[in-house]
């Protein structure tokens, strides 16, 4: 038998409603979710624990796939501030651009922003891959303590700023905060980049990234 699509417009409901019939459709086992219009509402799709599918598209506000762990979620169009908010599994992609905060706190799984982001992109990562194909602006990566974030274009100020542990890869031009250190991109560095890139689509030149690390492992003690 073949998988059922539930097909959810937004165009009259509200994010409780939406949400509802999420939980309705998981309830029932179902796997495979497209939402459509959602009229910028906050909190679509968030605290899923069943790995399941669901397309999104439209304009979507703050805390799309928050809490995580599991589905894999993808958007064609914009989404407003903290995607992925401290998601532990699963992955999200973005066609499109994202506001601040993408993947603030993410504990693990994937987040891909095709486009460009705002400020404070991985900020308190602890173990996620964040991935923005595009320009972010600035803290990106601030007390990020594991995992990765990775920026084909530019970045702004303050990149990496009393980062604690982790990796920033980033293709363009940047500015690094307070404990970040500028790195030799090693082999392991570039194979990684590479595999990530061929995943999910992305044309960047490998040779181009500088890693950045932190220089103090105990940065607020001197």
């Amino acid at each position: 038998m073949a998988e059922k699509n539930i097909t959810i417009s937004g165009t009259d409901l509200s994010t409780r409603k939406i949400n509802q019939e999420i939980k309705k459709g998981l309830s029932e086992n179902e796997k495979n979710f497209y939402i459509e219009n959602s009229q910028k509402l906050d909190s679509i799709v968030v605290g899923l624990r069943e790995e399941s599918n669901f397309k999104l598209k439209g304009e979507f506000g703050d805390f799309v796939g928050a809490l995580n762990h599991g589905a894999r979620i993808e958007i064609s169009g914009k989404t407003g501030r903290y995607v992925g908010n401290n998601m532990t599994h699963g992955e999200i992609i973005i066609n499109g651009s994202a506001d601040d905060g993408v993947g603030f706190g993410t504990y693990n799984g994937t987040i891909v922003v095709k486009g460009n982001a705002g400020n404070s992109i991985g900020q308190l990562n602890k173990g996620g891959t964040i991935v923005i194909d595009g320009n972010i602006g600035n803290l990106a990566g601030l007390y990020m303590l594991s995992g990765e974030i990775i920026v084909t274009g530019n970045a702004g100020e303050d990149t990496g700023d009393w980062m604690i542990g982790g990796t920033i890869y980033v293709g363009g031009d940047f500015q690094t905060g307070t404990n970040a250190e500028v790195k030799t991109l090693e082999s392991s560095d570039k194979k990684k980049l590479q595999n990530i890139f061929q995943t999910y689509g992305i044309d960047a030149p490998v040779d181009s990234f500088k890693k950045i690390e932190h220089q103090e492992i105990r940065p607020f003690y001197g």
